[in-house]
């Protein structure tokens, strides 16, 4: 049997287009590929700018995932910087970040991945209406339940980034960090 090559275009549900090639031999991944081709035009909108605009901007890119993209900023200009974080603000960022992450599982499965378990192209299988029971967009028993519990890390997020989606938080130098390090004495 020879290699086989699967190409998946579009993969939905990721934020723009991405398309997957993998060649398999004897039933075996013996090579993969992305291609991710949507220009969001941020590297432009920063182009001229003070380098700290990228903590106001960067965040802006994805209403679910800001802080991963706002971690990158600060972190890209702390290393062109050569900045010494002090350890709380590693620590407030990475809470901002596993915070965000944590809302983010619920709403990608509920959100995005379970809703297309109760397209009509599953009705045949014994599981079609269990599916539809919990899944269905805003009616659905556990859609309801993870969307609503997804909301309490954003609460944690807020208190670090005063905000949530979009915070700009993780400034230079510590940011929040300082402020929790001045506060404790």
């Amino acid at each position: 049997m020879g290699t086989q090559i699967l190409d998946i275009s579009p993969v939905g549900r990721v934020e723009g287009d991405l398309d997957v090639r993998v060649e398999i031999e004897n039933g075996q991944v013996v090579n993969a590929w992305t291609h991710a081709e949507l220009f969001r035009g941020f590297e432009v909108i920063l182009r001229g700018k003070d380098p700290q605009a990228g903590l106001i901007v960067t965040p802006r890119v994805c209403g679910i995932c800001g802080a991963s993209h706002l971690t990158s900023a600060a972190w890209a200009l702390d290393t062109a910087w050569g900045t010494t974080v002090p350890r709380n603000a590693i620590l407030a960022r990475n809470l901002g970040q596993i915070a965000e992450t944590i809302q983010s599982i619920p709403r990608y499965f509920y959100g995005l991945f379970a809703i297309d378990l109760t397209h009509s192209k599953y009705r045949h299988s014994p599981y079609y209406q269990e599916a539809c029971k919990r899944f269905s967009a805003f009616t659905g028993t556990s859609y309801e339940q993870g969307i609503t519990l997804s909301a309490k890390p954003v609460e944690i997020y807020a208190l670090f980034g005063g905000q949530w989606p979009h915070s700009s938080y993780m400034e230079i130098n510590g940011g929040i960090a300082y402020i929790i390090r001045v506060w404790k004495g």
